[in-house]
């Protein structure tokens, strides 16, 4: 059977299976839990079955929330409508947009090449250069885009080094799966850099009113990814596919490309001041907000606020290239991925019912029957599941369904929620292994230059390398910086 074929039988399969599982749902109710609760489990149920199998298309899935939840009694259409508003959305807005105006500018191209310029003294070299300027760009631009953008210049490479352009060549495979696993890893780094990071941000604050922000992800997620990027390159040019068949690569192909790109424009100079200031608003936040306390009320400078006001200042600056009058226009910023915005919002209304009807306490006293199990065992079964489960279903949509059951589980537990949250929001990106499971990953797939083989013997290194820097990092961090204890629940869970 062909792979389209059993794809879209899958997607049968959840479509019937999500409905059946609401019907049974909707047909009893048990003694021991409220009625409001139960029924979100049905929604919970029916859309992660939905999410997981892709039966329909993921922000599809993401709005049965504002027809089922005022039908079913569980919220209001006013209550349910207010979590596809949450500040997290308009921090990833003003993110898309800062990224597209990057790419609008062509000012992405220039740092790609600024940085790969200083790697080209041989293969090893010149892929580790592409890694670090994909994880670059992949912390303020989606995956997705970065991935696009650097494979056409990787190939133009590989083109002319690789004279026989064979697709088993090791240096063209290394180097296109560099591109699509450092996509990956640098968006980790950032709380804008990939949607399971707001996943989770969004869902701390809705259901626990707890504030993460871009300096908190930053600390844990930068040192993950500076962590996994030259292990990945490792695996990549010395363990699976090593690279020592091309002795000497010819500077001159990479400094040529560069040149070609002219001058550096006012308009890329004006983006780029724009990005260097937010990301510093962003890491300074809350010494400004301190700053000024008599200024502004408490939490009027926040992540979201200054992510739309880089947003509105390219709206407002002036372009100095012919044909354009600002620096973005709406023509280029309604291009942002809404679908993206549209599946964060879904899981966080989802989630937030699931606190407040009342399922999550439920959750929690059905796995306080755990209590004789380590929370160590806990969060290692819990990370190796989600790295599995993600090679086969979006990392989004995994961290929709599981975020908000962790954090009920570790609450039964008696346990701080970050415990299991954070290292399950960090398993959620780590998806090496199947061309579905990231688009990055589909991209590279596409090129034509490896195998399924090839991706499966460089992912299942990286994946399982990827769980014990996961663990590690919980174990050095999380401590010391989210102030997480275990067999204690933190001050703020009472809010």
């Amino acid at each position: 059977m062909h792979i389209k074929s059993i794809i879209n039988n899958n997607k049968y399969t959840g479509l019937i299976l999500g409905l059946i599982f609401l019907l049974i749902n909707l047909s009893f109710t048990p003694k021991e839990i409220d009625i409001v609760a139960w029924r979100t489990l049905g929604v919970a149920l029916l859309m992660a079955t939905w999410w997981l199998t892709e039966a329909i298309p993921l922000p599809a899935t993401s709005m049965a929330p504002i027809v089922l939840f005022p039908m079913l009694g569980i919220n209001s259409i006013k209550e349910t409508a207010l979590n596809y508003a949450h500040p997290i959305i308009f921090l990833f807005m003003g993110g898309f947009i800062l990224g597209l105006a990057m790419q609008h500018t062509g000012l992405h191209k220039r740092i790609a090449f600024l940085i790969i310029s200083r790697f080209r003294t041989g293969p090893k070299a010149l892929i580790f250069g592409f890694m670090v300027a994909t994880a670059l760009l992949s912390m303020w631009i989606s995956n997705t885009a970065t991935t696009i953008m650097m494979l056409p210049i990787a190939i133009s490479i590989i083109t002319v080094i690789c004279k026989d352009n064979r697709s088993d060549n090791n240096f063209a495979i290394s180097l296109v799966l560099s591109i699509a696993f450092a996509a990956t890893i640098g968006g980790i780094a950032t709380l804008i850099g990939t949607p399971p990071n707001a996943v989770m941000a969004g869902m701390l604050s809705s259901i626990y009113n707890y504030q993460i922000s871009f300096l908190d992800w930053l600390i844990i997620g930068l040192p993950t990814s500076c962590l996994l990027l030259p292990v990945a390159w490792f695996i990549l040019t010395t363990i699976c596919f090593p690279t020592n068949d091309i002795k000497q690569i010819n500077p001159e192909l990479i400094l040529k490309k560069k040149r070609e790109l002219g001058k550096i424009s006012l308009d890329e100079i004006m983006v780029c001041s724009v990005f260097i200031i937010t990301a510093i608003l962003w890491i300074s936040r809350r010494w400004i907000s301190n700053l000024l306390e008599n200024t502004f009320p408490t939490g009027a400078i926040n992540d979201s606020n200054i992510a739309i006001g880089a947003a509105i200042i390219l709206f407002i600056l002036p372009s100095f290239r012919s044909g354009r009058d600002r620096l973005i226009n709406w023509e280029v910023a309604k291009n942002i991925p809404w679908g993206v915005l549209i599946l964060i919002g879904g899981g966080l209304t989802l989630a937030a019912a699931i606190s407040s009807s009342g399922l999550a306490a439920w959750i929690g006293s059905i796995t306080g029957n755990l209590n004789n199990t380590s929370i160590i065992i806990i969060i290692i079964i819990s990370v190796i599941s989600i790295i599995i489960l993600t090679e086969l279903t979006s990392n989004t949509a995994t961290a929709s369904t599981f975020i908000p059951i962790l954090g009920a589980t570790a609450l039964g537990l008696g346990e701080n929620p970050l415990i299991l949250i954070i290292p399950a929001t960090l398993a959620a990106s780590c998806a090496f292994m199947m061309p579905v499971a990231t688009p990055p990953n589909a991209i590279a797939y596409a090129s034509g230059y490896l195998s399924m083989k090839h991706m499966i013997r460089a992912g299942i290194w990286l994946n399982s390398i990827s769980f014990i820097i996961i663990l590690l990092i919980i174990a050095i961090i999380l401590g010391p910086v989210f102030e997480v204890k275990i067999g204690e629940l933190p001050s703020w869970i009472n809010n």
